[in-house]
């Protein structure tokens, strides 16, 4: 009984690590990592729409604006994402279930964070794959995201420490519609410095 017990044990044993070999070897591949981003974008985008709407039942009509703009900049993310991923043969569906907190500064300071990992810990990686497999069009997609999730970070950043200080904000607003690049005022730009789309062709936002 014991010899049959112990057999039994090493075999639990020998299964487990094969699993967990197995799992470790599991290769993620760009039509994955497009989903990741694809789910993430989409859930940011709801996300911001209910951040614009709780600023502008606030009265804090620019900052509305910023996530009116916001919204619709991470929407951009998504159909690109999209598009390559359907150059794959692949499709996904998200619904989103956004939810946020009561205190407005909590929540931008929350898409700050958001934003922050996107473009320092998920979009890197997904680049570096992307380029070594050569395919130019994730590629593409994946670093007009991160270059835009930066820029936005930068633009919540210094609009969160304006509410706090009690200063003006922006209350226009203007998106690029081919990376989502965000701008809260056109002066000094002719284009868009991540995509090259001329600034006469940017969305505006206005509450």
């Amino acid at each position: 009984m014991k010899k049959l017990t112990l057999i039994i044990a090493i075999a639990a044993c020998f299964f487990a690590c094969t699993q967990k070999k197995a799992e470790s070897l599991q290769v993620i591949t760009i039509a994955d990592h497009l989903k990741t981003a694809i789910t993430g974008e989409t859930n940011a985008s709801a996300k911001y729409a209910l951040i614009s709407e709780q600023a502008l039942n606030q009265e804090q009509n620019g900052i509305a604006a910023m996530f009116a703009a916001a919204s619709y900049a991470e929407g951009i993310h998504v159909q690109n994402h999209k598009l390559v991923l359907e150059t794959l043969g692949e499709t996904i569906e998200v619904v989103a279930e956004p939810q946020i907190g009561e205190d407005l500064e909590e929540n931008i300071q929350g898409a700050i964070d958001g934003e922050t990992y996107e473009f320092t810990e998920m979009y890197p990686p997904m680049i570096e794959q992307a380029n070594s497999e050569n395919n130019r069009d994730a590629l593409k997609t994946f670093t007009f995201a991160k270059k835009a999730e930066e820029r936005h970070a930068l633009l919540y950043s210094e609009t969160l420490e304006l509410l706090k200080t009690g200063n003006e904000i922006a209350k226009i607003w203007y998106v690029c519609p081919d990376c989502g690049n965000l701008f809260n005022t056109l002066e000094g730009y002719e284009m868009c410095a991540i995509c090259g789309v001329n600034k006469v062709n940017f969305i505006l936002f206005e509450k």
